[in-house]
């Protein structure tokens, strides 16, 4: 069986954008690649690696329960070398794909003597990462299924007097976004047909950086969601299962809801209907086979949204996004199927403190307030840091079972 390297590179959207090996992510980034650079080990398979920069706490998974065990290895530079001369079939698995993460593992494989596959960076990749291919997706789905008041793709404007005629003749409020942006990053929320000074300004520099925005009307959401999808590279696209998550005002991610594919479903299929429900998941699946299913081998998250039509009924938006890597809807699926009691519910969540200490203190009354509770081999109720906590961390992962 072939083993993978992880290895956490969250904002790969940028990188895509930039387009360059020598890619520096912004401080933040940086912070939280350390930080939470143990993730993958959570949904990596027992005989896999996990790349990181330095190993910070070593007895971390070791203190874990026994009934976890086996988790993939943390590897470093120094431990990397100790494998140069195996025959171990090793596969480059980064969180997502650009020319920056896939230098790295070149460097990883040239400097170890490692039997190591990298896969080639793909003009194709810029195209299918930014939201164009999102819309495109979108349009094939709306055309297999006409029946359903799935909204039409957002318009793509390169002038900024493109996006004043669209606010005169579509209804408010507004939705702007940049081409190479996720999670809720590189969003404009316009309530009225007009522009202010301040919207004009971010526009205009989100142009002069990216090239063009897409616009759309806001719709009146009731619940995000994804479907985690995984493209073979050979014309294959297999549903992996349903992940549901919450996100702020502005739309940045929250976290994600923990529980059973029936426990997750089950409320979406009574907004809008098993029947539908099972159209749409069978559309984009056609969908990103027909666009993906030759290009890419990887994950693919498409996000989603119940809302509310002008009527009061309850429908889908299918295509919002599609993410083109391992998704924390991915992370949150995989917690659920490896390590959640069958009836047990939870939160998985990344969150972010801007004092040291902060996450320490918190990390620490969690821990203590909610012990954790194992039924046979499961996790029945309390709280799991994935990641280790020091009195200098700002980002955390873990998961709340109540």
């Amino acid at each position: 069986m072939i083993s993978q390297i992880h290895f956490f590179n969250p904002g790969h959207e940028t990188a895509v954008l930039v387009g360059s090996e020598n890619y520096t992510p912004p401080a933040n980034v940086q912070r939280m690649i350390r930080e939470l650079s143990y993730l993958p080990v959570w949904y990596a398979n027992s005989n896999d690696y996990v790349y990181v920069e330095e190993i910070a706490s070593p007895r971390f998974f070791s203190l874990k329960p026994k009934e976890f065990r086996p988790f993939a290895t943390l590897v470093t530079g120094k431990e990397l070398k100790s494998l140069e001369t195996s025959f171990t079939e090793l596969e480059a698995a980064p969180w997502g794909l650009s020319p920056h993460s896939l230098h790295l593992f070149r460097k990883l494989k040239n400097n170890f003597n490692l039997n190591l596959s990298v896969p080639a960076w793909k003009e194709d990749y810029f195209r299918l990462t930014g939201r164009q291919t999102a819309a495109e997706c979108l349009e094939l789905i709306r055309q297999q299924l006409p029946d359903l008041p799935i909204p039409v793709a957002p318009k793509f404007c390169k002038k900024i007097r493109e996006i004043e005629k669209y606010l005169i003749l579509q209804n408010a409020p507004f939705v702007v976004k940049t081409p190479y942006s996720s999670s809720g990053r590189g969003l404009l929320w316009i309530p009225e047909r007009k522009l202010t000074t301040k919207d004009r300004n971010w526009i205009e520099g989100a142009i002069a950086k990216q090239g063009i925005v897409s616009i759309e009307c806001g719709l009146n959401k009731v619940q995000d969601l994804a479907m985690e999808f995984y493209s073979d590279g050979n014309g294959n696209v297999t549903y992996e299962g349903l992940s549901v998550f919450g996100t702020g005002e502005k739309g940045a991610y929250s976290g994600n809801i923990l529980g059973s594919q029936e426990y997750l479903s089950t409320p979406i299929k009574r907004w809008v209907g098993e029947d539908v429900y099972l159209q749409i998941q069978n559309a984009v699946t056609d969908a990103l086979k027909r666009i993906y299913g030759n290009l890419y081998r990887g994950y693919l998250g498409v996000d989603m949204i119940v809302y509310k039509t002008k009527d009061g009924a309850h429908a889908i938006h299918p295509c919002i996004e599609i993410n083109m890597r391992y998704t924390m809807g991915l992370v949150a699926l995989r917690l659920s199927q490896k390590y959640l009691a069958p009836a047990a519910i939870g939160d998985f969540n990344i969150t972010y403190e801007s004092k040291d200490g902060e996450a320490y203190e918190r990390h620490r009354f969690m821990k203590d307030t909610y012990p954790l509770i194992i039924e046979n081999g499961k996790i029945r109720e309390g709280y799991l840091s994935l990641c280790p906590v020091t009195k200098e961390t700002r980002y955390r992962a873990y998961m709340l079972v109540m």
